[in-house]
């Protein structure tokens, strides 16, 4: 149980500043880089970072499956579960806002998010893992 507990946290930590914060500041920095017009209230930026804590919170048990291909993976554990929950995402995403396919945006700026978006929930997964796993060699 203690380890399930370990594995929401460092998931909701790593969610708060990757997906969250990261998320973010890449929207901005998209945005600037782009020339695409967008404008950032104080509302919007705490439900992003509320969105990426939650989100990371929410899948951060499943690390714990991750961790026991660790023999496997090796130093990549956190990297696939980053993958994992990015598919995951996707889905979500897909099943709540449906698959239409109608995004309206400028070419580079949908290039740039491709690349970008997906990077940042690799950095989550290890994130989260490095944190569980400092955690979890002080809880034994």
């Amino acid at each position: 149980m203690r380890r399930i507990g370990i594995a929401l946290v460092a998931g909701g930590i790593g969610g708060l500043i990757v997906l969250g914060v990261g998320g973010r500041v890449l929207m901005r920095a998209l945005t600037i880089t782009t020339e695409e017009a967008a404008r950032f209230s104080v509302e919007g930026t705490l439900q992003v970072i509320g969105a990426g804590t939650g989100w990371g919170a929410l899948t951060g048990p499943m690390l714990l499956a991750f961790r026991q291909l660790r023999p496997q993976l090796g130093s990549a554990t956190g990297a696939a579960f980053g993958v994992a929950v990015l598919l995951l995402a996707f889905l979500a995403v897909g099943l709540i806002a449906g698959f239409d396919g109608g995004i309206v945006a400028p070419r580079a700026f949908i290039a740039a998010s491709a690349v970008a978006f997906p990077a940042l929930f690799v950095l989550h997964g290890i994130v989260a893992d490095s944190l569980a796993e400092r955690w979890w060699d002080r809880a034994r």
